[in-house]
Protein backbone atom coordinates (compact mmCIF):
# COMPACT_ATOMS: atom_id res chain seq x y z
CA UNK A 1 0.00 0.00 0.00
CA UNK A 2 1.56 3.49 -0.41
CA UNK A 3 0.46 6.20 1.55
CA UNK A 4 2.02 10.47 1.77
CA UNK A 5 4.28 12.05 3.35
CA UNK A 6 5.15 16.03 3.65
CA UNK A 7 7.88 16.95 5.75
CA UNK A 8 7.63 20.59 6.84
CA UNK A 9 9.88 22.67 9.52
CA UNK A 10 8.19 21.63 12.17
CA UNK A 11 7.38 17.75 11.51
CA UNK A 12 5.99 15.98 9.03
CA UNK A 13 2.47 15.15 8.07
CA UNK A 14 1.05 11.89 7.00
CA UNK A 15 -1.81 10.87 5.26
CA UNK A 16 -1.90 7.17 5.24
CA UNK A 17 -5.49 4.26 4.10
CA UNK A 18 -7.32 4.06 7.33
CA UNK A 19 -10.07 1.72 8.47
CA UNK A 20 -12.64 3.35 6.49
CA UNK A 21 -10.74 5.84 4.17
CA UNK A 22 -7.58 7.88 5.12
CA UNK A 23 -6.00 8.65 7.91
CA UNK A 24 -3.98 12.54 8.36
CA UNK A 25 -1.60 12.64 11.19
CA UNK A 26 1.18 14.96 12.66
CA UNK A 27 3.53 13.11 15.11
CA UNK A 28 1.36 11.16 16.73
CA UNK A 29 -1.91 13.73 16.94
CA UNK A 30 -4.60 12.52 14.08
CA UNK A 31 -5.87 14.90 12.00
CA UNK A 32 -9.09 13.20 10.95
CA UNK A 33 -10.39 10.81 8.59
CA UNK A 34 -10.52 11.18 5.21
CA UNK A 35 -12.30 10.21 1.78
CA UNK A 36 -9.39 10.36 -0.19
CA UNK A 37 -5.80 11.52 0.02
CA UNK A 38 -6.65 14.76 -2.21
CA UNK A 39 -9.20 16.02 0.35
CA UNK A 40 -7.25 15.30 3.58
CA UNK A 41 -3.93 17.35 1.50
CA UNK A 42 -6.43 19.95 1.21
CA UNK A 43 -7.74 20.43 4.14
CA UNK A 44 -4.04 20.56 6.08
CA UNK A 45 -2.93 23.37 3.46
CA UNK A 46 -6.19 24.94 4.25
CA UNK A 47 -5.31 24.93 7.84
CA UNK A 48 -5.82 22.11 10.19
CA UNK A 49 -6.98 21.77 14.05
CA UNK A 50 -6.02 19.46 16.63
CA UNK A 51 -4.77 19.76 20.51
CA UNK A 52 -1.54 18.89 19.31
CA UNK A 53 -1.67 21.49 17.09
CA UNK A 54 -2.77 24.41 19.23
CA UNK A 55 0.51 26.57 19.04
CA UNK A 56 0.75 25.75 14.86
CA UNK A 57 -1.42 26.89 12.04
CA UNK A 58 -0.85 24.26 9.39
CA UNK A 59 -1.80 27.22 6.58
CA UNK A 60 1.81 28.77 7.32
CA UNK A 61 3.59 25.66 6.66
CA UNK A 62 2.83 26.28 2.66
CA UNK A 63 1.79 22.59 2.96
CA UNK A 64 1.28 21.38 -0.74
CA UNK A 65 -2.99 21.55 -1.39
CA UNK A 66 -2.31 19.08 -4.59
CA UNK A 67 -1.56 15.43 -3.44
CA UNK A 68 1.03 14.83 -6.59
CA UNK A 69 3.08 17.23 -4.86
CA UNK A 70 3.73 14.91 -1.99
CA UNK A 71 6.10 12.69 -1.13
CA UNK A 72 4.80 8.61 -2.00
CA UNK A 73 5.72 6.39 0.99
CA UNK A 74 5.26 2.66 1.52
CA UNK A 75 2.96 1.33 4.25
Amino acid sequence: MKGFRFGSAQGSFYILPGNDGWEATFGNASLGAFASPEHAADHIARGASCPALSELDTATLDVPEQIVDWEIVHV
